[in-house]
């Protein structure tokens, strides 16, 4: 099951079928609320270098694959060619690149790590910002709700860098316990989630 229906006719996505459901999901997602900085997790770029034909030229995914793995890879297909026209940054840091290098498979180090050097900001300033953060975060109490140190480490970059959101597949360990970490200058969204603060506002750059 996708999360928007394919128009075999018309060989496009049709996202809404009425108005009264784009409006309600205009209502519910202001367009103030489009991320403009995104960070995005390490599993995110996996993901996006390990299904590029899906994401980036609307191949269907594979039958049989895992049900939210189909939903964030088109979730990510439609953010990907509504952003051609629309001036949103995507963000990675030099813990990115340094967690994308410890990749055991050379070849598929060197694709995940030619993709997130064409937008890592590792020397910038905004870069030791979200570096000096990140490290002070890694072993505080303040995010203490995620388990394990390097993703406290990587949102601290992500607030540090000025991002709007930091997106992530991570359920077990980032998704199912940001209910319980304090208020934040960010929000942490899934895939599926980031589409759904674009979707009703799509049509303005297709």
């Amino acid at each position: 099951m996708t999360l928007e229906h394919w128009d075999q006719a018309r060989k496009r996505w049709v996202l809404y079928t009425g108005s009264g459901q784009q409006s309600a999901d205009c209502a519910a997602n202001p367009f103030e609320s489009i991320p403009g900085r995104i960070f995005l997790d390490t599993n995110i770029i996996n993901l996006i270098v390990k299904w590029p034909e899906e994401i980036f030229e609307n191949v269907p995914t594979p039958t049989g694959l895992d049900e939210r793995a189909a939903h964030d890879i088109e979730a990510l297909m439609h953010i990907f060619y509504t952003g051609q026209r629309a001036n949103w940054q995507l963000v990675a840091c030099a813990k990115t690149i340094e967690e994308l290098s410890q990749t055991t498979d050379e070849r598929i180090r060197s694709a995940l790590l030619g993709y997130a050097l064409e937008f890592a900001d590792q020397w910038g300033e905004e870069s030791r910002h979200g570096r000096d953060l990140g490290r002070r975060l890694y072993d505080s109490a303040l995010l203490g709700a995620l388990p394990d140190p390097s993703d406290r480490e990587l949102l601290g970059n992500a607030i540090g860098m000025g991002c709007d959101v930091f997106c992530t597949r991570d359920h077990k360990t980032i998704i199912r316990r940001r209910h319980l970490l304090p208020v934040l200058p960010i929000r942490i969204l899934t895939p599926v989630e980031w589409w759904r603060s674009i979707k009703p506002w799509a049509g303005l750059w297709c």
